[in-house]
């Protein structure tokens, strides 16, 4: 193959990118023309990485503290607590992610 190309439209040889000059990685001239350096101190993302799930949290906050009767032995607490509750008798029971869910959150190191 030739190393240069005709092109028809504009009626003139042009290279082929087997010859064209090759730059580094991020270091192509038209590339770092378009960059513009924060300001030290400055944030090129102020609000942050938004939260997941920020929506259906507020929803449950909502109802943690809602005092209702559980299910296991009729007892009334608020519905955080039974889940809490649930994770610790699951995980007792032999339950590898509720065990994970502990290990994780360090639940099961020694203090």
């Amino acid at each position: 193959m030739d190393r240069k190309q005709f092109d028809k439209n504009n009626a003139k040889t042009i290279e082929s990118s087997l010859t064209a000059e090759k730059h580094e990685h991020g270091k192509h001239p038209n590339s770092l023309a378009n960059l513009q350096p924060f300001e030290k101190g400055i944030s090129g993302n102020p609000g942050g990485r938004p939260v997941k799930y920020a929506g259906l949290k507020n929803a449950l906050d909502k109802w943690a503290d809602e005092i209702v009767t559980y299910w296991f032995d009729g007892e009334k607490l608020p519905l955080r607590e039974q889940v809490i509750y649930t994770i610790w008798n699951k995980a007792r029971r032999g339950d590898p992610k509720m065990i994970e869910i502990l290990a994780t959150l360090g639940c099961l190191d020694e203090r």
